[in-house]
Order: C-alpha cells, then sequence, then structure tokens
C-alpha cells in the first residue's frame, strides 16, 4: 500500500514537471555575436523568453549555413534575414517575415580613399562586395544610379577585414555602418561612407522570419516568441549601455570592447526607429518597393507575391474591433462587412481590423466591456447609445443599388401576394405581425410610426412576433406563420438578386415613390446607419478611418459596393423616438407614492433647501442696508475682476493658438511639419480630384548639406535650414503648402497654377537659393544649392503619396544628374 501511495505521488510530481516544461526553439543569426542581436540575448538575459514558457536557443553564423533551409527543415525554428527574403519566398521557400529589427539597412559602402569623393569617383576602382546579389542589391543600385555598372569596377571578393581597406588594397567596402567606422575612429583615419538610404535605396536591415509550418502549427508560440524578441529590443535600445555590458561580459565571442559595442547600438538604434513607425514594423508598401528594384535587377520574376508573406498573425499591428448589428444573422453580417474591413487594414496597415456581429441583447455587453472599438448599427440604437455611453458617430453608411448609392432608407410593410383579405391598411386590424426586433429601425419601428399616420396602432393587430433577422420575417410571412410583415429597404432586392424570392409572392402595402430613390418602400426616409467610434477610441484612429473611408475605393470591380460619407443628421431619428414614447425619450409616469419613493432623498434635500433659502433671504434683508454702502467698492472689483477675466481669457486663446502652432509646425524652420503638410495636402488632392483641377508636388533637397553639419556644427546648420525656408516662402503664394519632411526634406503642394508655372516657381527657387549665402562672419559665406524633383496629379492617383513618391524619383533624377537642377516626373 505505502508502495502505491509512493507511486502516485512520483507520478504527480512528474506530471507536474512535464506540464512545466517550456517549448524548445532555436533561433539562427545572421552572423556573429554583437549588438546586432542584442535584444534576442536581453529577451535570454531579462527572462522574457522564461515569462513566455520558451527555451531558446541562440546560433552565431558558422561556414556554409543556409538560414532560409535551416528553418524550411526546422533545424532551426526562427532565422535572421534580409530585405532579399522575398527573393526567397517567391522561389517556392514557404517562409514569412515578423519584425523588422532595423528599418533600414545598416549596409553601407566606405572609403578610406581621399580621392574619392562621390560615388562617380569609383570608377575604374577596386570594391569590395559580397558576391550574393541578393544581399548587395541595394549598394549595386546606389552605384548604377549614379551611373557605375559591374563592368565599371573591379569587383573583388570581400574579406570582412576592415585592415585591407586602410592598407589600401582595396578602394571600397561594404560593410556595416555599426561596425568598421568605429574601428577606423579609434585609428583616427578618415573616411567616407555611400549610405544607399540617401540615394532612395531604403531596405529593411535584420528580419526576423519563420516557416509557414511553424505559423500554421504553433501560432501562439509564435507570438509569444515575438513579444518576448520585441520586448528584449526594446530593452536594448532604451539601455544601451547596461546592454552592451550583458553582452560584453557573457556573449562576447568576437572579443570586441565594451566601447565598439556601445558604438554598434547607438548607430543601430538610429536604424531601428522612425518616427511614426512603432519598432519592428514591416509595411507592405515599403517591401513592394524593395521587390520592385529586385524585379528590375533581374532577381525577382515579374509576377510576385506578397501574400501571406508579411507578419500573417498580425502580431505588429493593434487590433481594432468593429462591432456590426447582426440584424440577418451573423454570417450575412460578416459577408456585408467583410470586404470594407479587408479595406481598411489594407489602407491602415498600422492596424489590424477586426469584424464583430453582434446581435441586440450584446450590442450593450460588449461596449461595456470595451470589447469594441468601433460600432455600425441602426440610428435608433445608435441614439440611445449616443445617451447612455457617449458613443459618437463619424461617418454615414452609403447603400449601392443600381449604380446608385442611397444615404436614407425606410421600411416596407409587406403581405402575400395571395393573401385577399389584405387591400389597405385598414385591413390589417386584427392580423398577425412579424418583424424584426422592438429596436429595429428599418424593421419595426418605422413601419410601426407608418401605420400609426395611417390610423392603425399597435393594439389592433391580433398578435406581434419578433423574429430576429430581416429575412426570418419574410420566410414567416411565405409560410403564413404571420400575416403581415416589416422590414428595412433593401431587403427585398436582395432575396430576389440572390434568386432566394419570387417578387410575384409579396405585395407591398401603401408603397410610396421618391426621387432618385429606387428601393421599394412604405415609410418615409430616414438617413443611413452611422459608423459611431466609442469614448476610448482616440481621435487619431477615429479620424485615420474615416479619411480611409471617405477616400474614393480603388477597387471598383468588388462585390459589396458600401461607401462611407460624413455623418447625416440624425435629429429627425430623434424626433421619432420622442413621437413613439421610445428609449432614451420613453416618458415615465408616477402615482403619488412612488414619486415619494423613488425620490425621497431628493424630496427631503430640496425641502431643507427651501427651509435653508428662507432663512438666507431673511439674513440677507438685514444684511441690505450694510451691503448698500459697498456698492461702490464692489462695483469697482468688478471691474477689476472683468478685467482680470479679460486678460485671462486672451491669455488663454493664445496659449490655445501656440499649442496649436506647436502640433502642426516644425519647431525649428516655423513651417508646417511633415504631418500636417500632408494632412493639407490631402485635403488639396481630393479638392483636385473632385472639380478635376492640377496639383503639383515639388520634392526639395538641400545638396550636400551633411557637409554644412560637418563643416561648420549643427547650430550653423539649422541657421542655415531657417534661411533656406525663409528664402523660399518669400517666392511661395500665400495659397502654397510648404513643409519640412525630415531632415533637409522639403515639401511644396502648388494648386491652381500649370505645369509652366510650377517649372518657373522651382526654377525661381533654385535660383534664388543658389544666390543666397548665409553670412557667418564678414569674411567667410556658406552657400549651399538645391536639388528639387516635380510631378504632377495623374487620374490613377488614389492619395497625395503617390504624387509625393513620383516628385521623390524626380528629385533622385536631379542629384543623380549632378544636384542643383529642377526635374519633372
Amino acid at each position: 500500500m505505502k508502495f502505491l501511495w509512493f507511486l502516485s505521488l512520483l507520478l504527480f510530481t512528474f506530471s507536474l514537471y512535464a506540464g512545466e516544461s517550456r517549448d524548445e526553439i532555436s533561433l539562427q543569426l545572421s552572423w556573429l555575436n554583437q549588438f546586432q542581436s542584442a535584444g534576442f540575448y536581453i529577451a535570454m538575459h531579462n527572462g522574457y523568453y522564461q515569462e513566455e514558457n520558451l527555451d531558446v536557443t541562440i546560433k552565431e553564423l558558422s561556414h556554409n549555413t543556409n538560414i532560409v533551409d535551416d528553418v524550411l527543415s526546422q533545424k532551426s525554428t526562427y532565422g535572421i534575414g534580409k530585405s532579399s527574403l522575398i527573393i526567397d519566398k517567391n522561389n517556392q521557400k514557404d517562409i514569412a517575415v515578423l519584425l523588422a529589427l532595423f528599418q533600414s539597412t545598416p549596409s553601407v559602402l566606405i572609403t578610406t580613399n581621399p580621392k574619392i569623393k562621390t560615388l562617380k569617383d569609383l570608377g575604374g576602382k577596386h570594391v569590395m562586395i559580397t558576391p550574393d546579389e541578393a544581399s548587395s542589391a541595394a549598394i549595386m543600385a546606389m552605384l548604377m544610379s549614379q551611373g557605375i555598372f559591374s563592368n565599371n569596377i573591379t569587383l573583388q571578393q570581400h574579406t570582412f577585414h576592415i585592415q585591407d581597406l586602410i592598407e589600401q588594397k582595396t578602394d571600397a567596402m561594404a560593410c556595416y555602418i555599426s561596425n568598421e567606422p568605429f574601428t577606423l575612429n579609434a585609428q583616427h583615419i578618415p573616411y567616407t561612407l555611400f549610405n544607399p538610404k540617401d540615394y532612395g535605396f531604403d531596405f529593411y536591415g535584420d528580419i526576423l522570419f519563420t516557416s509557414q509550418n511553424e505559423i500554421q502549427s504553433h501560432p501562439q508560440r509564435v507570438k509569444r516568441f515575438y513579444n518576448a524578441s520585441k520586448k528584449g529590443w526594446e530593452w536594448a535600445f532604451s539601455h544601451i549601455e547596461e546592454s552592451a555590458k550583458i553582452l560584453y561580459e557573457n556573449y562576447n565571442t568576437q572579443h570586441k570592447s565594451l566601447e565598439a559595442l556601445i558604438f554598434e547600438g547607438e548607430a543601430l538604434k538610429k536604424l531601428a526607429f522612425k518616427e511614426g513607425i512603432p519598432f519592428g514594423t514591416i509595411e507592405k508598401q515599403k517591401f513592394a518597393t524593395i521587390a520592385n528594384i529586385y524585379r528590375l535587377s533581374g532577381l525577382l520574376k515579374n509576377d510576385y507575391s506578397l501574400e501571406h508573406f508579411i507578419d500573417p498573425l498580425n502580431l505588429s499591428k493593434e487590433s481594432v474591433y468593429i462591432g456590426v448589428l447582426a440584424n440577418n444573422g451573423e454570417d450575412k453580417a460578416y459577408q456585408t462587412w467583410k470586404e470594407s474591413i479587408e479595406y481598411l487594414s489594407e489602407v491602415l496597415p498600422r492596424y489590424h481590423f477586426i469584424i464583430e456581429p453582434l446581435h441586440f441583447e450584446k450590442l450593450i455587453q460588449n461596449i461595456k466591456e470595451k470589447r469594441i472599438d468601433f460600432i455600425i448599427t441602426n440610428p435608433a440604437i445608435y441614439i440611445q447609445l449616443e445617451h447612455d455611453y457617449g458613443i459618437s458617430r463619424i461617418a454615414t453608411l452609403n447603400n449601392y443599388y443600381k449604380n446608385k448609392h442611397h444615404r436614407l432608407y425606410g421600411s416596407v410593410i409587406l403581405s402575400r401576394a395571395n393573401d385577399t383579405s389584405i387591400t389597405n391598411y385598414a385591413s390589417l386590424r386584427n392580423k398577425t405581425l412579424g418583424a424584426v426586433n422592438p429596436s429595429s429601425l428599418g424593421g419595426y419601428i418605422l413601419g410601426i410610426k407608418t401605420l400609426k399616420d395611417n390610423a392603425v396602432a399597435i393594439n389592433n393587430f391580433k398578435k406581434i412576433i419578433f423574429l430576429g433577422t430581416h429575412n426570418a420575417v419574410i420566410q414567416a410571412l411565405l409560410e403564413g406563420k404571420i400575416d403581415v410583415g416589416i422590414v428595412r429597404t433593401g431587403t427585398l432586392e436582395k432575396l430576389i438578386e440572390n434568386k432566394d424570392l419570387n417578387r410575384s409572392t409579396i405585395n407591398i402595402i401603401g408603397a410610396k415613390k421618391y426621387d432618385n430613390f429606387l428601393l421599394e418602400v412604405s415609410s418615409e426616409l430616414y438617413p443611413e446607419w452611422p459608423l459611431a467610434k466609442l469614448k476610448h477610441t482616440t481621435e487619431t484612429l477615429s479620424n485615420a478611418v474615416l479619411s480611409a473611408l471617405i477616400k474614393p475605393h480603388p477597387d471598383t470591380n468588388r462585390t459589396n459596393h458600401i461607401d462611407w460619407n460624413t455623418p447625416s443628421d440624425y435629429s429627425h431619428i430623434t424626433t421619432i423616438l420622442r413621437e413613439m414614447d421610445i428609449y432614451p425619450y420613453k416618458e415615465k409616469t408616477f402615482t403619488l407614492k412612488e414619486l415619494f419613493s423613488h425620490y425621497a432623498l431628493a424630496i427631503t434635500l430640496f425641502c431643507s433647501f427651501i427651509i435653508i433659502l428662507i432663512i438666507t433671504l431673511i439674513h440677507i434683508k438685514n444684511l441690505n442696508k450694510r451691503l448698500l454702502q459697498h456698492t461702490l467698492e464692489i462695483e469697482n472689483f468688478n471691474s477689476t475682476l472683468e478685467k482680470e477675466v479679460e486678460d485671462r481669457t486672451h491669455q488663454l486663446i493664445m496659449l490655445n493658438s501656440k499649442l496649436n502652432e506647436l502640433a502642426n509646425t516644425d519647431d525649428l524652420t516655423k513651417i508646417d511639419n511633415r504631418r500636417h503638410f500632408i494632412e493639407l495636402a490631402t485635403t488639396y488632392f481630393y479638392a483636385s480630384k473632385r472639380n478635376k483641377t492640377d496639383l503639383f508636388i515639388l520634392s526639395l533637397d538641400i545638396d550636400f548639406f551633411k557637409d554644412v553639419n560637418d563643416t561648420y556644427g549643427h547650430a550653423i546648420g539649422d541657421e542655415v535650414l531657417k534661411l533656406f525656408c525663409k528664402t523660399t516662402k518669400e517666392i511661395l503664394r500665400e495659397s502654397d503648402l510648404f513643409g519640412r519632411i525630415g531632415g533637409e526634406e522639403f515639401s511644396i503642394c502648388l494648386q491652381n497654377t500649370t505645369l509652366e508655372g510650377a517649372l518657373t516657381l522651382a526654377e525661381k527657387i533654385r535660383a534664388k537659393i543658389e544666390h543666397t549665402s548665409y553670412t557667418k562672419s564678414a569674411q567667410e559665406h556658406i552657400f549651399v544649392t538645391v536639388s528639387i524633383g516635380l510631378a504632377s496629379l495623374k487620374p490613377h492617383d488614389t492619395d497625395v503619396y503617390q504624387i509625393m513618391e513620383r516628385a521623390d524619383q524626380a528629385l533622385y533624377k536631379s542629384k543623380g544628374n549632378g544636384r542643383n537642377q529642377v526635374q519633372v516626373m
């Protein structure tokens, strides 16, 4: 017996131990241990992987390791790759990318040859680049953009020894901006860097990836590894010196100095973070641009695909839940709104939008528990939720039928065509009525109002049955379970279109006709369903959603033609709810007993207040004489107080104006910042699309501005930037938009002009800048020039970013052709 007890205890202990065992996974690095892999080691060192129940083995790169093949064969669970993973994916390698460690690649071209000042100086020189075409594509594309092709230079086998560059065994070498410059700085050796990003080839750096098999078989494990790794990287970049020390003491297989690791960490942090983009984000549009460069280089086929490649589990995206009233069932609601939700996820790539079909009774629960961020519902429920929970509408639905949009809808009152007992409103008395739900505006409330207007009251019906969905009402009517039905407009037409209903079997009671409204209807028309945001939903997200929804949809062949417009006026719905005595305007009647029962405390307080008021009035009367003699003092005091209030109000107005200026203005140059410029330019864009007028974008970049900062310091560089903006603004019209996009990059948006006028303005700016100098001293003047790219609105453009992208391409052309010029795309 004791033996059995001991055996049971042993098995129980073993089961506990087995239950706590961690998932064993491995990560294959793309290089040896250094700060380049710090985030993963920090996640291990700080216990982030352990918290996620993971046992992670991190493997350094070894000779002849093929990282992609190792991940696919499950020799490694995860790997670190580069932007060239898109080539592997389209070569039938079943992989997916999860996290971009660096928004820009650390890979640059470096030279210590003092005669090499520009890329064109590399003609006829020796250059060390890795033989892997995909890995070196950004550097080769940069060279080719400057007219340097492989037959213009001597490509050497890369030795990965910086000493070869120092000893001039080669003229230039591909390296990491976070490594080799430290060695040269330590030896006081001057060098020049050529960064592909500066020439428009902005590739991602190291990218965490895995196999589709891992994603499909262990999605939760992928999520846990992603979260812990991201947490490790964010900690590493927030504590660079401490992280470098951890690497130095525990994982320093290359025997790097602590200073070298710190230098590397600071350099990589600049590449990992980009303004307005969360750490690790992989954007589909940027990858498409990278893929296009590979395609032009012949490394990628024209029919490449990004499907299921970028973050298929939406790990990097913020989930946004949109609750939808499922008035025709959850499946129908999902089918109806699926395209709209996918469209939002496409145009707002930092968010993952999810449909939550909800029945009437679940709406309140989800709002209370903040399970949803937006809600699409009928106007009556919206009015009630606005009253109870402070939701606010941001858009109104446009329904599409027979090539026409309808912003209004109503109710249809139906009977069976073969029911000869029903011929008019009066014949509906003592019949059985079927409707959707007491809260359904089109499926009940508007129909009941129409019946009431035609002298048919609710109590005139023999029975009222609520069936839950509009289709269920039609089905019950056809099966003879009800005599009369109420559904919303559009229900009949959808059923007929899907061949689920024969129109000849249905009779419309009190059919009405309205101009430009093609659907069958019995009631008056009211605004369509609103899209509303909940109180906890941020204005930033709401504005982004609204902006995306009201833009013209790029896919004209989509199945569901659902569009949105600015919010309608729902005051008519409020009037109906009042008239129909429906919550929140339902009037309550009380008996005297109920009145005291419900409001005992309020009545007690009110009576106490009256007593106190009477005593106070008596006291005031006694004080009145004494108060009269202080009238003059009070008047003087009021005058002073009014003055102080006026001054304070003025100060608040000035403060509000200053805050608005800070939110929209670049702090240094006092012109529009990037966000405000794009916001205003987007307004111009839609106005030009609507009015079919010309619109132009100028991309401006100060030539060799880095030299100004390096030679004179950032303080002088800032003064040059301010002078540049002041000079440019003097040339622009009042209606022209001028914004700082970043660093020495600027944009101008022009409307109400021609291409010739835009070119003239651009050339005028270029010439003015060329002949304007910043006076550092009486003997020293600093001159700069500017390269300008010009692009115009095209009929196929869907947003202002496409014009800006073409303007940037024209700008790169200006720089490639020698700078200080204007080019047009």
